[in-house]
């Protein structure tokens, strides 16, 4: 009997189990084992999601439901991983604790780069993997490389359609199949949640088409944004819904979100005109889509503006793609290529909205982040690189990074000042020198805190 172990850490992961289950593109084994994950920073300051009246429908897919923050107590889950030494013994444990015995097993988790999934990966080094993907992360590159031992044992990655036509990024150095759980099998497992009957706001909510839905994100609290700049987010998201005749607004606030603000926000849309309400905490946005959709969404980079858009079928806005891009560090940071996405689809003249181009689009930027182990997308990288526009460039990519890739778009120079350059790092010393050289040869990001003294000896002997 294989016993499956699948990771969570929101409700919308572990319908996306349910509905990969239902599709038939992840199978389902004798028992399953579902490891629920609290990641926020003070968890104990807030519910799991497996403790909100919306997971309570899906409880019963799962043969046993455990913690993963009672298993590393005292630890913060995001701050432990086991030692290697300690890796049989971890096995051992959770074995005889989650009554394993001796069974063979099966791991599918949301990330193999992060806790708890990376964690177990180690831990049952004999378990074959599939990832799964809960959102448009998945459309954006591996975050580090993986070992063979890792990265080999993958079988399958499954992922909504969130991008009809356009192929993740995750996992493409190791050319992992992927399985596409179809948007009807998600929607009947979002229905079958059903709505908080309790909540009289859910219960009432506004007629379908008559009102606009804001999704909050999880920006300020993760260092993404300051509050105030988040706030005035929010209060751009209802000028968007007012600007478009909408005077009925609804708030969904992310799960991991701090519940603040929200007094000011309603202060804020009476200057407007217009009436807002907040949805309850543990409420998917996709329930609210199936319960009554609304006229428009409305959000910065949300997944669930993508499955608003590709599942339901509603319209969308983005606000604030453009600072969050500008915001996001390092480059390689995870939540670019879904911001990336949002901000191409929302533009009115929608050229992006072409599969092909999107594609295009997707690879490039994934290439900038994750080159060593994206190589072969460096061509189509080029060739995209040429046809964009300077304010395209300037938004998606970074200079200093392509010019450290030596790609076009970067911080080009001419032949003979390159060669003056290194001239003048020969009369240098070597650390100087060196990031001088680095320097001239198109390597800026390499050359690090260096160049300004680089620079200041170019100076000092000119002439």
């Amino acid at each position: 009997m294989t016993v499956q172990i699948i990771t969570a850490s929101t409700l919308f992961g572990a319908a996306s189990v349910a509905a990969a289950w239902d599709a038939g593109v992840l199978p389902r084994r004798e028992r399953t084992l579902l490891v629920v994950q609290n990641n926020v920073p003070v968890p104990e300051a807030h519910p799991a999601f497996a403790d909100g009246p919306g997971f309570a429908p899906l409880r019963a897919r799962f043969d046993d439901v455990v913690a993963w923050n009672d298993v590393v107590a005292p630890y913060h889950p995001q701050q432990w991983s086991p030692r290697e030494q300690d890796v049989p013994l971890w096995q051992r444990l959770l074995r005889e604790r989650w009554g394993l015995g001796d069974e063979p097993l099966e791991l599918v988790g949301e990330s193999v780069a992060t806790s708890p999934t990376s964690a177990l990966v180690r831990i049952f080094s004999g378990a074959a993997v599939t990832v799964y993907a809960d959102g448009l992360m998945v459309y954006g590159p591996t975050r580090s490389r993986l070992p063979f031992e890792v990265g080999g044992r993958i079988e399958r990655l499954v992922h909504l359609d969130l991008l009809p036509g356009v192929r993740p990024s995750l996992l493409a150095e190791w050319d992992v199949p992927t399985a596409v759980v179809p948007g009807e099998a998600f929607r009947k497992v979002v229905a079958g949640l059903g709505a908080a009957d309790d909540d009289p706001l859910v219960s009432r909510l506004p007629g379908p088409g008559s009102y606009a839905l804001l999704l909050g994100q999880y920006l300020s609290a993760i260092g993404l944004v300051t509050p105030e700049e988040e706030a005035a987010l929010h209060r751009t998201m209802v000028r968007t819904a007012a600007d478009r005749g909408f005077t009925d607004v609804v708030l969904k606030p992310h799960p991991s979100a701090p519940r603040q603000g929200t007094a000011d926000l309603a202060e804020h849309a009476r200057t407007l005109g217009v009436t807002l309400r907040t949805a309850p905490p543990g409420v998917l946005a996709e329930q609210v889509f199936e319960a009554a959709a609304p006229g428009l969404v409305v959000s910065c980079f949300s997944t669930a503006l993508a499955t608003a858009s590709a599942v339901f079928g509603l319209p969308t806005a983005s606000v604030g793609t453009a600072m969050l891009l500008d915001r996001l560090e390092p480059y390689e940071n995870s939540n670019r290529v879904p911001a990336v996405v949002v901000d191409a689809l929302d533009r009115a003249d929608g050229p992006w909205r072409d599969p092909e181009r999107l594609q295009r689009l997707v690879r490039a930027v994934s290439y900038c982040q994750q080159p060593r182990h994206l190589a072969r997308f460096r061509a189509p990288t080029e060739d995209l690189l040429g046809e964009l526009d300077d304010a395209e460039v300037r938004l998606w990519f970074r200079r200093r990074r392509l010019t450290a890739l030596g790609l076009p778009g970067g911080f080009g120079l001419s032949p003979w000042r390159s060669s003056r350059l290194l001239a003048v790092a020969d009369r240098l010393d070597r650390r100087t020198g060196g990031a001088l050289r680095r320097l001239a040869r198109g390597r800026y990001a390499r050359a690090g805190e260096d160049v300004r003294a680089a620079m200041g000896a170019v100076e000092s002997r000119r002439g």
